[in-house]
């Protein structure tokens, strides 16, 4: 019995710790009405928090986006899918990076690591982990 009950006591502070990591898809997140805030996104915004945070991130993207040297003169192309979290404290962490040759996987990197610190999605009154998924589409080079 008191083997148990030492059991019992060493593992509810690793349940505990669990539950303060929570992670979401974007999906379930939207689904559940949680949203990362983009600066500028407060309350105060037309738009609801995960519309300005689509939007702000085409814009960071445009705006961000060069196309590698190297990719140009061998007239590479292609997209590349980066999914990355904005962690509980709001900063980007690449979790994977799929698709075309490695020159425009590493821009596509850049540009995501580029983001501003943002607002960590809440769960109740805890922050909360959120995964992005994003395609970048590197159009074949013209020219040459």
């Amino acid at each position: 019995m008191k083997r148990l009950i030492l059991l019992s006591l060493l593992l509810i502070p690793l349940i505990s710790f669990a539950q303060d990591n929570i992670i979401l898809s974007k999906e379930n997140a939207n689904e559940k009405g949680i949203s990362v805030i983009w600066p500028g996104c407060d309350k105060n915004s037309r738009l609801s928090p995960a519309k300005c945070f689509d939007n702000n991130m085409r814009k960071h993207i445009i705006k961000t986006f060069r196309y590698p040297k190297e990719a140009l003169s061998e007239k590479l192309s292609g997209t590349v899918t980066v999914e990355f979290i904005i962690n509980t404290k709001g900063k980007v962490e690449i979790i994977e990076v799929t698709g075309a040759h490695r020159y425009l996987q590493r821009e596509a990197i850049r540009i995501i690591r580029a983001l501003p610190k943002m607002k960590p999605g809440k769960w109740g009154k805890k922050p909360i982990g959120i995964v992005y998924t994003v395609p970048i589409a590197f159009g074949a080079p013209v020219g040459g």
